[in-house]
């Protein structure tokens, strides 16, 4: 009998762990989400096919233009005008050509093709930290709803005692029939507000479907619960950093970069170009002597040349302006998104510390007096909502933290809290 009684306590047991365990495993890792995007996402494979193709190009530009091959046949025969061959030529000359840029052409085009490729490899960069942070939104506003429902069920289940003691109350002629049905009326509005919460939770769900490019049919695994540890930066220090390696400084500073190496080239127009060749002929069967050749172009139109200098100037001075402009906006961004955190973190700590615990202990306290019959049923109903609506609240702090934190990693270009994701584009 004992036996049995331990095999059914078991059983019991198992059932009632076992779907928690799987569920604990089914869990979302924001992690495991984060590396499946940069993975995944057709957006950033057409960048990165785009660097690829740029990186080819900068390799093309420094090579020199295909060499020319020219075949002349001299005094052929009019009486026989459709032979034509070597053979029927007095004279056949076979002219080997090829075309050289002035020293230093070359490799500046090499060179600025290389400055676009790194700003294309930069601006994916970006990229990626934009698309991370829009994730990041999305998984946080998804467990924050999850946990939202949950707390609204946790409530429910809290007025599913209201009711059993207005029922005993009522039972004994201590509390109207019209407590119970003000408590049931309050839980089917905590169930409408559960529908509502569930539909956005959907809405979320379908965005990180999207950021992930997992089909919109396929099901979403329920979110783990939103970081709460805090996190600490020095502002100056970051700043620092984010001005040397945020991706968008590098793409303004790459193309900077590219100005001036593209100044420096249109300076090169004046210098000519040349060309060598050399052209074998052919008598009677036999090459006995050839041709060398050297040509060049004169750049004599200064005035066009003066103009595309002066056009590649102020790109350049442009181009190192804009770098400035964004160097200063990233660091207001910075600014900004660290003195978010900051209240945000202060919100978080009051509704931790204070608010949310002096809430509990009030519902607690008007559930006991409510029994003892020193309170109406509407004073308990307005403690209830206010336990309830400060729950919420408090995960909204929650979350708004985690969301100030991920605005900040994409201002600073940074991860501030470790996710063991490795950047692709680098």
């Amino acid at each position: 009998m004992q036996l049995a009684l331990a095999s059914i306590l078991l059983s019991v047991l198992v059932l009632i762990f076992s779907p928690a365990l799987s569920f604990a495993q089914q869990r979302l890792d924001l992690g495991e989400l984060l590396a499946e995007a940069m993975e995944n996402n057709p957006e950033l494979k057409a960048m990165r096919e785009r660097v690829n193709a740029l990186d080819a190009r900068a390799k093309a530009e420094g090579a020199l233009d295909d060499p020319t091959l020219k075949v002349e046949l001299e005094d052929l025969s009019t009486d026989r005008p459709l032979s034509i061959s070597p053979d029927d030529a007095m004279l056949t000359r076979y002219t080997f050509s090829q075309m050289f840029p002035f020293p230093g052409k070359r490799g500046l085009r090499e060179r600025i093709a290389g400055k676009e490729a790194s700003a294309a490899r930069a601006e994916l960069s970006s990229r990626e930290l934009e698309i991370a942070s829009m994730l990041k939104e999305a998984f946080f506003e998804y467990a924050f709803l999850d946990d939202s429902i949950r707390v609204n069920r946790g409530i429910k289940d809290l007025l599913a005692d209201a009711v059993r003691i207005a029922e005993t109350r009522y039972s004994v002629g201590q509390a109207p029939q019209q407590d119970i049905l003000k408590l049931n009326v309050e839980q089917a509005m905590i169930t409408n507000e559960i529908i509502g919460l569930e539909a956005e939770r959907s809405v979320s769900a379908a965005m990180l479907k999207s950021l992930l490019s997992r089909p919109q049919t396929l099901k979403l695994s329920a979110p783990g619960e939103m970081p709460k540890a805090e996190i600490d930066f020095d502002l100056n220090a970051l700043t620092e950093k984010a001005l040397g390696t945020n991706p968008d400084v590098l793409m303004f500073q790459a193309e900077a970069e590219a100005g001036e190496l593209g100044e420096e080239l249109a300076g090169k127009n004046y210098y000519p170009d040349f060309m060598v060749g050399v052209a074998p002929i052919q008598r009677d069967n036999r090459f006995d002597n050839f041709d060398l050749m050297f040509q060049v172009n004169i750049p004599l139109w200064r005035g066009k040349y003066g103009s595309l200098e002066r056009e590649a100037r102020a790109n350049a001075k442009a181009a190192r302006l804009r770098l400035l402009s964004m160097k200063n906006g990233k660091a207001f961004e910075i600014k900004r998104a660290a003195v978010q955190v900051e209240a945000a973190q202060r919100t978080r700590e009051l509704y931790d510390t204070t608010l949310l615990p002096q809430v509990e202990l009030s519902y607690q306290s008007a559930l006991r007096n409510y029994q003892a019959g020193t309170i109406d049923l509407l004073t308990l109903l307005d403690t209830e909502r206010e336990l309830r609506k400060t729950r919420v609240e408090y995960l909204r702090a929650i979350l708004e933290y985690n969301r100030r934190i991920a605005a900040l990693e994409r201002a600073a270009g940074v991860e501030l809290r470790p996710t063991g994701v490795a950047k692709r584009s680098e």
